[in-house]
């Protein structure tokens, strides 16, 4: 996204924009899932007991599969283990992260719709089905999952970070502001926050908070190039042209090393 945009926040929000931001593709932790926490699992509560027997060694010769690069066979055994043991919640969720490596982003939410009648309050499921909505620009159901997640855990990065990005997504910049503001001082080392955060301030011609918030995001992940470009874009508009050559280079750079 090119922060020297002609057209003024003010009469974006007016036009209702449906603009969306770039996301880098370092940050699946703007919506994903936090790790370590039990998939079945809502916030303050025992995960639900699976109806049926687990099956953890024909899970764990899936996952073996998938780890193998044979993720076709994998996602077949998956399914071959759902069609006896069909509310395996373990088995589902993982039938759905397969299917969204493999690019079947429809076939993923499908499984996670699923998992989510059994357990609606299952937090990361949550948060995963809102990714995967987002990506297909779903983005009402997007938000209704990330509100639910909010209700269950007003404090989750995933969540509050996810909330900013969709507003970003949607061109709904001062909707952003909150969470991304929150997520920030919840954790002052949350890379993705404050590169959204800046990316906010700066389509509301924010300059100040902008630069400041671009260069911790920088300071976090100097490999986060767009972070690097939105950092030289802000310069440039505060004409410090001399330190805006040298962040948009350095944003090229990276953004070449990423792609080798």
């Amino acid at each position: 996204m090119d922060s020297q945009d002609d057209v003024t926040a003010g009469a974006r929000e007016a036009a209702g924009s449906e603009e969306s931001v770039e996301v880098p593709p370092d940050d699946a932790s703007a919506m994903s899932a936090p790790t370590g926490n039990d998939p079945t699992a809502a916030a303050g509560d025992a995960a639900p007991e699976n109806v049926d027997e687990p099956v953890p060694e024909a899970l764990s010769k899936a996952r073996e599969l998938a780890a193998s690069g044979n993720a076709l066979s994998a996602i077949a055994a998956l399914r071959e283990i759902l069609s006896e043991q069909p509310r395996d919640i373990a088995v589902r969720a993982e039938l759905a992260r397969l299917l969204e490596q493999n690019g079947q982003l429809d076939a993923a939410v499908l499984e996670l719709d699923r998992v989510l009648d059994q357990t609606p309050d299952a937090l990361d499921m949550l948060i995963s089905r809102a990714a995967l909505l987002a990506g297909l620009l779903r983005y009402e159901r997007a938000e209704a999952d990330l509100r639910r997640a909010q209700k269950l855990a007003d404090t989750n990065l995933s969540v509050l970070t996810g909330l900013g990005n969709l507003a970003c997504k949607r061109g709904r910049w001062r909707e952003g502001l909150e969470p991304l503001r929150r997520a920030t001082e919840l954790d002052p080392t949350h890379g993705p926050a404050f590169y959204y955060l800046g990316e906010v301030y700066s389509r509301l011609d924010q300059l100040p908070p902008a630069l400041t918030a671009y260069e911790r995001a920088v300071e976090l992940d100097d490999s986060n190039w767009r972070a690097m470009k939105g950092l030289g874009n802000v310069l440039d508009r505060l004409k410090r042209h001399d330190e805006a050559a040298l962040a948009h280079r350095r944003a090229l750079e990276s953004q070449r090393r990423s792609q080798h």
